[in-house]
C-alpha cells in the first residue's frame, strides 16, 4: 500500500514537472470567480487568470505566488490560483534549486573596462544579477584604486573581523541640502569563512551642511559584528553619520564611521567609498535603508524568503553570484597570505 501511494505521489509530481503552459481562456469565459463564484467588480473584485490553469479567478482566491515547470520558461514566481498553488507546492523545492534566477550563472560577468558598464554603476538597480554585478565592478574597482593610495583601502585587521559587508551605488545632488539614492546587497561572512546569499537592499536620504554639487559613490560597508549584520537583516533601518566629502573627475574617496538602527537591532560600521563627479562639503547625512523584499522573493523563487533568512539562514551560495564571489576571494586573499 505504502509503495503504492509512493508511485501515486511520484506519478503527481512529474506530472506537474511536465505540464504544458495552458491556453487562457477569454476574459469573457466567465463572469464570476471559478472558486468562489464571487461576480468580478472592476475595483472591488478584479479578475486574474492563472498562470499555471489558465482559469478566471478573482484577487482573493489568486494570492498565492509559485515557480512553474520548466516549459514555462519563467524564473520569477507566478500568479496562481489557490488550487493550483497547493499543486504546485511538493516541486518548489525542486523548481527552486534549478530554474530560479539563484540557480542560474551570470552572463554579465566581466568587470573590466571592456565592457562600458563597468566604467560607471547605474545608482539604481532594476534586478538582482545587475546589484551582482554591480557590487563585484566595485569591490574590483575599489582594490585597483586602493593599492594606489593604500593609506585610505580597508585596513587588514578590519577585514580580517568583518561579519559582513554591504555594497551600494548612491547618487547624491544638491546645495546646502543634499539628497540621496541608490541601491545595492549585502552579503555576511559565515564563521567558516564561506559568504551568505545576497540580499538586495535600497537606501534614500538627505544630508546638511556646507557641500555642492553632484556625484555618484560606490560604498563597500564593512559590518563589524553579528549586530551589524542583524541591523541589516530587517526590513528597515536608519543611518546617521558625519564627514568630509570631495570628489573632482574620475575619483574621490573617503572614510567614515556611522551608526545604524532599525528593526533588526543596532550596530556601528565603518564606511568606504569611491566617488565620481564634481563635489566638495561636510555635511550630517541621514539615509534610510530598506530590504528589497520583492527582488529577494522575485530572484530566490520563494515568496515568503526574509533577509534574515538569506544572511542568518543556511541557504547555500548561488550559482548566479559566482562573480561577487570571486572579487570578495580576490578582496580578501591577502589576509591568508
Amino acid at each position: 500500500m505504502a509503495q503504492t501511494l509512493a508511485e501515486a505521489n511520484f506519478g503527481n509530481i512529474n506530472e506537474i514537472l511536465e505540464a504544458e503552459p495552458p491556453k487562457w481562456l477569454a476574459d469573457s469565459a466567465a463572469s464570476n470567480c471559478m472558486l468562489c463564484n464571487v461576480r468580478f467588480h472592476p475595483i472591488m473584485r478584479s479578475r486574474h487568470h492563472c498562470r499555471f490553469c489558465g482559469g478566471i479567478f478573482c484577487n482573493e482566491c489568486s494570492k498565492g505566488r509559485s515557480l512553474l515547470p520548466m516549459k514555462f520558461h519563467m524564473g520569477n514566481p507566478q500568479r496562481v490560483c489557490d488550487v493550483c498553488c497547493v499543486r504546485l507546492e511538493p516541486v518548489q523545492p525542486y523548481l527552486m534549486d534549478h530554474i530560479c534566477r539563484a540557480a542560474q550563472l551570470p552572463t554579465h560577468d566581466l568587470t573590466d573596462l571592456s565592457t562600458l558598464r563597468s566604467w560607471l554603476n547605474f545608482p539604481w538597480g532594476q534586478s538582482m544579477e545587475y546589484e551582482i554585478y554591480k557590487a563585484a565592478n566595485t569591490i574590483s574597482n575599489y582594490s585597483k584604486v586602493g593599492s594606489l593610495k593604500p593609506e585610505k583601502s580597508i585596513p587588514d585587521a578590519i577585514l580580517r573581523q568583518a561579519k559582513g559587508l554591504a555594497i551600494l551605488t548612491v547618487a547624491k545632488i544638491g546645495v546646502m541640502v543634499t539628497y540621496n539614492i541608490g541601491t545595492g546587497l549585502v552579503v555576511a561572512r559565515r564563521d567558516d569563512g564561506s559568504w551568505s546569499p545576497p540580499s538586495a537592499i535600497s537606501s534614500c536620504g538627505a544630508g546638511w551642511g556646507v557641500q555642492a554639487g553632484g556625484e555618484f559613490t560606490d560604498f563597500i560597508i564593512v559590518l563589524r559584528n553579528e549586530s551589524a549584520v542583524a541591523t541589516f537583516s530587517g526590513n528597515m533601518h536608519l543611518s546617521v553619520g558625519a564627514g568630509l566629502s570631495a570628489a573632482a573627475g574620475i575619483v574621490g574617496r573617503a572614510a567614515e564611521a556611522d551608526i545604524r538602527g532599525g528593526s533588526g537591532g543596532y550596530a556601528a560600521c565603518y564606511t568606504y567609498s569611491c566617488s565620481k563627479g564634481a563635489f566638495l562639503g561636510c555635511s550630517l547625512e541621514g539615509s534610510v535603508v530598506t530590504t528589497r523584499n520583492q527582488e529577494n522573493s522575485r530572484f530566490y523563487g520563494n515568496p515568503s524568503i526574509t533577509a534574515s533568512d538569506i544572511l542568518l539562514g543556511s541557504l547555500p551560495m548561488p550559482p548566479a553570484a559566482s562573480t561577487l564571489y570571486q572579487a570578495l576571494s580576490n578582496l580578501f586573499e591577502k589576509l591568508e597570505r
